[in-house]
């Protein structure tokens, strides 16, 4: 995955390969911003919440009455 750090766009590497800066960044603001490689990436809405622990995860929830 390769992200913009101006706009915070994401790209695959197969469509990245074919551009030098940010399409994004070029259209809306008209500068050339480098994508930079990121090893595991997350969803923009992830970021910032921590991980479910296993524990949580497996564990069902009590039912409300």
């Amino acid at each position: 995955m390769f992200r913009c750090d101006n706009c915070g766009s994401g790209y695959s590497a197969q469509a990245a390969s074919s551009w030098t800066a940010c399409p994004r960044c070029l259209a809306k603001e008209k500068v050339q911003v480098p994508l930079t490689f990121e090893l595991g990436w997350q969803r923009q809405e992830d970021k910032g919440r921590p991980a479910m622990a296993a524990d949580e995860a497996a564990s069902p929830q009590p039912a409300l009455r």
